[in-house]
Order: structure tokens, then sequence, then C-alpha cells
């Protein structure tokens, strides 16, 4: 028997039609990852470390049976098939999607491929806002505080709002 895990994964694009790329991310991830079973409202945020458009962030939560390593290089491959160009520069840059794991249920991961929880994420408003918003009394399993004072406690004063349009959660093949 396989063991599902609440996962929490950010999302994040700036390029083409950010509605769409989101749209097309929680799909793909329903497709070949696990169940979506929340979405956070879409945070319109401006670009972090780089002059660029201004990224739409969400947050949402998958059931997942996948190991971590198998999660990650999954959603690599989604990201890929999705648009997404790497490139060898350092530091930030437009993309058209990006996905990044934050939890894994209450695991604790430092490995050379993936650290769970995600290292700067306690650090981001345009992470812990979605976040709070949809996992609010989740522990960070580091932290050890409810997701929703993590948020109160951000130090990013970024600018953050929520967009007025709706995603939608993929609808189970029966």
């Amino acid at each position: 028997m396989k063991i599902q895990r609440i996962t929490y994964l950010s999302l994040g694009t700036n390029q083409g039609d950010r509605i769409e790329n989101l749209q097309n991310a929680i799909q793909s991830i329903d497709d070949y990852i696990g169940v979506v079973e929340k979405i956070s409202a879409i945070y319109k945020t401006p670009s972090w470390g780089f002059e660029g458009h201004d990224f739409f962030n969400i947050c949402i939560e998958v059931t997942t049976h996948l190991l971590p390593e198998i999660l990650l290089s999954s959603l690599l491959e989604i990201e890929n098939k999705l648009g997404r160009v790497r490139s060898s520069n350092e530091g930030y840059e437009n993309r058209k999607i990006d996905i990044d794991i934050l939890l894994i249920a209450d695991a604790v991961i430092f490995s050379k491929k993936l650290i769970v929880p995600h290292s700067k994420m306690l650090g981001r408003r345009f992470v812990m806002a979605p976040l709070a918003e949809i996992a609010p009394t989740m522990i960070h399993p580091i932290a050890k505080k409810q997701i929703a004072l993590c948020l109160q406690n951000c130090d990013d004063t970024s600018e953050i709002s929520i967009i007025n349009k709706k995603l939608q959660k993929p609808f189970p093949v029966s």
C-alpha cells in the first residue's frame, strides 16, 4: 500500500498568460502528481530579486503517494513541459512557471537535491500569504509554529494583492 502525503506547493509565473500558466500547471499536477485538494487565491507581487513583470503566485494542497525525490523530478518535468526555460545565469529571472515544494506533511528533508520545508519560504510573503490561506493551522516542522503565525512574523514587506480571478480544481475522472 502506498502512503498518501499532504504536500504543499508554491506556483508562480510572470510570463505570457499567467492565469493560463497556473491553470495548466494545476491540471498537470493533478494528472501526474496527485489530487489537488485546495487552491489559494491568486496573489500578485512584484518580481523578486530582479527587474521583471509582476508575478502571479498561488499555493496548492496536493495529496500524493510519490516519494519526495520522485515528486521533485516529476515537478521539474511538468515545468519543462509547460515551457520553463532555465538559464545558466545566477540569480532570479522571468519564468513561465515555477513550482516549489514547500512542505511534505511534517517531513524534514535535507538531501543534495531537496530541502523540505523549503529553506526560504518563511521569508517570502508571496509564499506565506497563499499558504496561510489554505493551511493556516499547519505546523511548520522546523519553526514549530502554525503557518498563520509564521506569516505574521514574516519580515518581507513586499507589496501583495489578490487578483479577482479564480482557478479551477480539476474534475475527477470516474
